[in-house]
């Protein structure tokens, strides 16, 4: 027979998962991001639909397997479901010309996914008041956030027809004569035809004219083919 006061408060525990990641997709849906309104809310109601068989398995084990003692860790589950949210985040993270867009998503997507643990789990203030620290987070933060001054940087991108480390060590002192500050250096290689592309990140405390300037004089190396400033 049916248990309807423990199933009732099973589907509640569901409803409030799909509440507290429907206000946080909610968040992200405003602001075009892919993993939005209905993401959200399938990581939160999946997190604690696991959490709910996870508890199941573990306070009702009598109904499932019928006098035989076995130990059930109900935390295995929960350790999985943090791991396993990780291709989501994984997925919607994307690196681009030295800046990283998409991480505060793949975070919103790992939050949400402990919201619907702690729903699944049969708590209720909590996933409610860590719902509220999400939105601040989300909104609130966010334009305090753009207040804060950052440094400002500049991608210089320079192609060499060597595959030699000589051409980057050159390429350092150029820019540090000139008191150029490097923040970051990423590289391709191309063997066929035996280029190599730099990806040159620099502090971006130039007006763009004398940095161009700076930028185009790199053609004087006998072994610099293309650079470009962005």
């Amino acid at each position: 027979m049916s248990d309807y006061p423990y199933e009732a408060n099973l589907v509640f525990r569901l409803l409030l998962a799909v509440l507290c990641g429907a206000l946080l997709g909610y968040e992200r849906e405003r602001h075009g991001i892919s993993a939005g309104l209905r993401t959200n809310i399938l990581v939160c109601v999946s997190a604690a639909l696991m959490m709910i068989v996870s508890k199941y398995f573990y306070y009702k084990p009598g109904e499932i397997i019928d006098n035989i003692n076995i130990g059930l860790d109900p935390s295995r589950i929960a350790a999985s479901i943090i791991s396993g949210i990780g291709f989501l985040g994984a997925g919607v993270i994307i690196k681009e010309r030295g800046s990283i867009r998409g991480l505060t998503t793949a975070a919103t997507l790992w939050y949400n996914a402990g919201l619907g643990m702690a729903c699944g789990a049969g708590m209720i203030i909590l996933p409610i008041f860590c719902t509220a620290i999400g939105l601040v987070s989300l909104t609130a933060l966010k334009q305090l956030g753009n207040r804060i001054p950052r440094d400002q940087h500049k991608n210089i991108m320079v192609e060499c027809n060597n595959l030699g480390e000589q051409s980057l060590l050159t390429l350092k002192d150029y820019f540090t004569e000139r008191n150029i500050q490097i923040i970051d250096i990423n590289l391709s290689q191309q063997i066929r035809e035996s280029t190599t592309n730099y990806e040159i990140v620099v502090k971006g405390n130039w007006h763009n004219d004398e940095l161009l300037r700076h930028v185009s004089n790199l053609s004087r190396f006998d072994f610099v083919t293309q650079t470009k400033l962005s």
